[in-house]
């Protein structure tokens, strides 16, 4: 696992705070499973899935950077996902991301956090990533995780990233 702090430049983050994080107009989707094991709820935005044909967001430009920065070779998928406030800490289910049967396998997962947050990312085999806006955790896609949700904010927002390098 790696784990960076400011991972993009502020320039390049605030591109993030502004469209997505403080926009009164960014288009959420309701689902009523984090996990299919799962009976939360969450909201997502799908940037990139190559399992629907490629990209499915008008906002792809936007992670342009990341993508580099990550020196994707193969993207599977981008995903963006909302986690409301709970009364107490969630775990949102253990799980990876994809099968080992999936058509296009992968060997990285990244997640990326757009705001600061009392919430976390936790990992099965132990270790935990806090909430803070830009900063990224690195992993290998067989790693089983799951989206804790915050108290402390209305939101936990992340954007999960599938891919090969």
């Amino acid at each position: 696992m790696e784990i960076y702090d400011n991972f993009l430049s502020e320039y390049q983050f605030k591109n993030f705070d502004t469209q997505i994080v403080n926009s009164a107009h960014f288009p959420w989707y309701y689902n009523d499973r984090v996990v299919i094991e799962n009976d939360g709820y969450q909201f997502t935005h799908g940037i990139f899935d190559l399992h629907v044909g490629g990209v499915v967001s008008s906002m792809f430009p936007l992670f342009t950077p990341l993508l580099e920065k990550l020196k994707v070779k193969n993207l599977v998928r981008i995903k963006l996902n909302l986690n409301p406030k709970t009364f107490f800490h969630r775990g949102t289910g253990w799980h990876v991301d994809y099968s080992l049967n999936d058509p296009f396998p992968h060997t990285k997962t990244a997640v990326f956090y757009l705001n600061t947050n009392n919430g976390w990312t936790s990992f099965k085999k132990g270790g935990r990533v806090k909430s803070k806006s830009n900063r990224i955790v690195i992993f290998d896609s067989s790693s089983k995780h799951q989206g804790v949700t915050c108290t402390d904010d209305n939101r936990r927002i992340i954007v999960n990233f599938n891919y090969d390098i």
